[in-house]
Parts: C-alpha cells; structure tokens; sequence
C-alpha cells in the first residue's frame, strides 16, 4: 500500500524542498519504490534539487488535463522517480490545485512511497497538499516564528484529518538563541524525528543539482536524512560514521 506524506512547513526558506529530495533520494536507495511531486505550483524548485530543470511535461499539465502523471513522471539518475511542476508563468493559468486529489489517485497504487513537497506557507497550495496526503512531515527551524507557522501547520493537517509524523528540525546551528529539541516538542506536541545541522555541503549539493546523499554520501549530514528514511520505512539502520566511531574508539582504547 503506497504511503502519500505531504512536507510542508508553514514557513518559507526553512529548507523544506531539501527534505524532501534527500528524503526520497534515501529512501529509494534503501530499495523503496519512491516518488517525489513538486505540489508548488507557484514557486517549484523540487526540479532544480533533482537536476531536472527543464522538461516536457509538468503537474501543471497534468492539473489541466494536458497530460496523465506517468507522461510527467522522470526518473532520477538514483531510480528516484520524480514529478516536477512547471516553472513558467504561464503555467499558472487554467490550473486548479484542488484537483490534486484526483490526479494523486492515479499516482498511488505501485510506488511505496509518495512524497509531496508542498509550497510554503499556509495558502490553498498549501492546505491542498496537506488535505490530499495521509500523513505529513513538518519542517521547521529551531527559531519561534518558524514554530509558531510549525504549529499552524500541524493543526491545519489534524482538521484534515491528515497524521502528522512529526517534526525535522533543520539549519540547526548550535546557537543557545535556538529552541531545543524539547522545546519544539512542547510548543507543537509532536516528536521531532531529525535533527540536520546547518551546513555548507547542503548549499554544495544545491549548486550542483544533487540530493546531498548523493553529493557527499558519507557526510554526517546525509546520514541524518538516511537515518530518518529507515525510520519512516521500519528499517534497522545504524549510520555508517557512528559504526566508524564505535570502531575507533575500541582501537583507540587497546593502544
């Protein structure tokens, strides 16, 4: 049964699109049937992450019946199956965003996984996305009006009726102006289930159009993302640099 989870945020540059890419690009290495939909319809950029900028056909066309979602559907050099939307203006006309629901129902059926990433904020891109998915995944900085939109968000998907996972706490710094761990948690009420530091690697794999698994794929950072892919896939996985570290300290330790 194909599980649909919408990434949302409630707040723009929280490095939303960044989950989501490295999170599908982890989960189809993990062997998982995976597909990721850019569900922005008015600022897109799942297709820039991809290294898939330009192509013929989009969710746009599929929203306006231009297309079917196997027509618009690309595969990742990784076997990332991928839906991007369209980046032009004229993209915009004639497209409805509450059809979503009904184009997603020819999506689901074969993938194991169908990730949304949905446009920022708390516009009806946004709430389609999230009424259209069975669960979702929050992402949020450790500041509080990243929170406080966190939180919106979260109760926008309880209304729907839509799980919500838990929370990824992202860019974290190490400041002590951040909010803690546990102080996310009792401002949204959910569990924060990553935590990926900021770092510059992450504007590295941007540049280059590549998921930072892919870019530097024994980076702590791609290990946060793969350790939170195995979490949503019920895998057993112990990230490679910790094994590392319990490794050399035992040589360490014996001289």
């Amino acid at each position: 049964m194909t599980r649909l989870i919408c990434v949302s945020s409630g707040k723009g540059g929280v490095g939303k699109t960044t989950v989501t890419s490295n999170l599908g690009s982890a989960l189809t290495e993990f062997g998982m049937d995976t597909l990721v939909m850019d569900t922005n319809l008015t600022n897109p950029n799942l297709g820039f992450h991809l290294g898939i900028p330009l192509y013929p056909n989009t969710l746009h066309d599929v929203l306006r019946d231009e297309a079917h979602i196997t027509e618009a559907t690309y595969i990742h050099n990784s076997g990332l199956r991928v839906v991007p939307a369209g980046l032009s203006v004229d993209d915009l006309k004639d497209t409805n965003p509450e059809e979503l629901g009904d184009v997603l129902l020819d999506a689901v059926g074969e993938p194991e996984f169908v990730i949304l990433d949905s446009a920022a904020g708390l516009g009806q891109e946004s709430v389609n996305s999230i009424e259209a998915s069975d669960e979702l995944i929050v992402v949020t900085n450790p500041n509080l009006p990243a929170v406080t939109d966190a939180l919106k968000t979260a109760k926008i998907a309880e209304d729907a009726g839509t799980h919500v996972l838990g929370v990824v706490l992202n860019r974290m710094k190490g400041h002590d102006s951040e909010l803690s761990v546990g102080e996310v948690e009792d401002m949204t009420g959910y569990p924060v289930v990553a935590e990926v530091p900021e770092h510059d690697v992450v504007d590295e794999a941007i540049a280059k159009k590549s998921p930072v698994v892919h870019h530097a794929p024994d980076h702590h950072v791609s290990e946060r993302f793969r350790k939170l892919a195995a979490d949503l896939a019920g895998i057993d996985y112990v990230p490679e640099r910790r094994r590392e570290g319990i490794f050399d300290r035992i040589r360490s330790f014996f001289g």
